[in-house]
């Protein structure tokens, strides 16, 4: 007997220790009962009323609390019907239970919008200060975020839009810093009847590209025959301007490849078998070099006028050359001196190996064999070295290309040397 009372009386004590123990934890959850809330805009509503009921409930006796629970609940309520706005509070639960580190309060809220909901969302993004086709770009690099604040909108109360409005603009800023790290965003939101209206405008920051030097060339055929096709995509080199040139500097492989597939399905490029290749150069005056090569032939027409040599001046070359390989070429050329109007025909072989040419010529009349390396530096800079059999002379040149249609090259030779103006169609 003694015992049991003793054992009644321990259960007892222990009880009501558990009871008068302190609130160490609170956990709040909110429901839409109406079920159109997104959850972005419920963990908005809890963690605004995490605050409120931790400074309430924290510390206190869950003894005194348990014994209070319904004044509890309607003071909650009375408070979150201030602190949501755009909802009413419908009913709040509260309990507690012993957790492994002290009580824990868990607060259960049913709420509803006052009236209207948004039923519709238009999110409309725009980039400022860019080209359309860059814009294109940029906007493939988020293309969650329409789709995102559409589903945090549609469902919520018209009346919540202004802290709603918050939210949305912290999602567009951790996306744009995310994904567009050189880029800043402005939100607005408006409502009008059930509708909400987005408008997201990005723009750049930091150094900006000033301006575009471009060029479209071909060393497989005339030149000429791509007058179309370049001044079409002067307007597409433009359109980097206005970007900021440390976006360039990380994504002008991205930007490149995107050329490089709009040019692949040019008709031209495809009539002509030409395979294009990009190089941008970043900076406030970026360079953008295209150069359109085929791995069949080889046709090039240029007209020479040399500047400090006396005779033979003013001569020409046509060369046509078809590739057996993937690095053979075997080619016919012509040249004209118009001194005398002699013409040489020559028949040879080129080795291609990345930007070393390395050619035999046999050349007719003159019996001649003709060894000829070039070495292109950049698409701009080549150098050229050239041996005459006949005359057993060598020549060594660095020509330098003014544009697709004009080139200046020194030459010097065994016996003179000169300034060469080349032309070529």
């Amino acid at each position: 007997m003694f015992k049991t009372a003793s054992l009644f009386l321990a259960c007892l004590l222990w009880t009501a220790s558990v009871l008068a123990a302190p609130v160490t934890k609170v956990d709040v959850t909110i429901r839409d009962e109406a079920g159109k809330t997104s959850p972005v805009l419920l963990r908005k509503m809890e963690d605004s009323m995490q605050v409120v009921a931790a400074q309430l409930f924290n510390g206190r006796d869950s003894e005194f609390i348990a014994a209070d629970r319904t004044g509890y609940e309607r003071l909650l309520s009375e408070i979150s019907d201030r602190v949501i706005t755009g909802y009413q509070t419908n009913r709040v639960v509260l309990s507690t239970e012993q957790g492994r580190d002290g009580m824990t309060v868990n607060l259960a809220f049913a709420v509803a919008p006052w009236a209207q909901t948004v039923q519709k969302v238009d999110v409309d993004i725009q980039f400022s200060g860019v080209s359309p086709f860059a814009a294109a770009a940029l906007e493939e690099k988020i293309p969650a975020l329409r789709e995102q604040l559409r589903k945090t909108l549609e469902g919520a109360s018209l009346d919540a839009a202004d802290w709603a409005g918050g939210i949305l603009r912290g999602q567009v800023k951790s996306c744009v810093e995310t994904a567009l790290p050189d880029f800043k965003a402005a939100v607005d939101l408006t409502t009008r009847d059930d509708n909400a209206a987005v408008q997201v405008i990005i723009y750049p920051v930091g150094e900006l590209v000033r301006n575009v030097q471009y060029s479209m060339v071909s060393r497989s055929i005339p030149n000429i025959l791509l007058m179309k096709l370049k001044y079409k995509y002067a307007d597409k080199a433009k359109s980097l301007q206005g970007l900021p040139v440390s976006y360039i500097e990380t994504e002008f492989k991205e930007l490149a490849d995107r050329l490089q597939q709009e040019l692949s399905r040019e008709p031209q490029v495809r009539r002509h078998h030409l395979t294009p290749e990009i190089g941008i150069r970043p900076g406030p005056e970026t360079q953008l070099d295209i150069t359109l090569e085929s791995d069949e032939y080889k046709i090039w027409f240029e007209g020479y006028g040399d500047i400090g040599r006396k005779d033979h001046n003013l001569s020409g070359r046509a060369h046509i050359g078809k590739f057996i390989s993937h690095r053979d070429e075997i080619f016919g050329e012509a040249g004209l001196d118009l001194k005398d109007v002699r013409w040489d025909f020559s028949a040879g072989y080129a080795y291609h190996w990345g930007k070393t040419t390395l050619s035999y010529m046999r050349r007719v009349p003159a019996g001649a064999n003709v060894y000829r390396l070039e070495y292109d530096f950049t698409p701009k800079w080549r150098i050229r070295y050239e041996h005459f059999g006949d005359r057993k002379e060598n020549e060594y040149a660095v020509r330098y290309r003014i544009h697709e249609f004009l080139s200046g090259e020194y030459v010097y030779s065994t016996n003179k040397s000169y300034f060469r103006i080349v032309g070529n169609l």
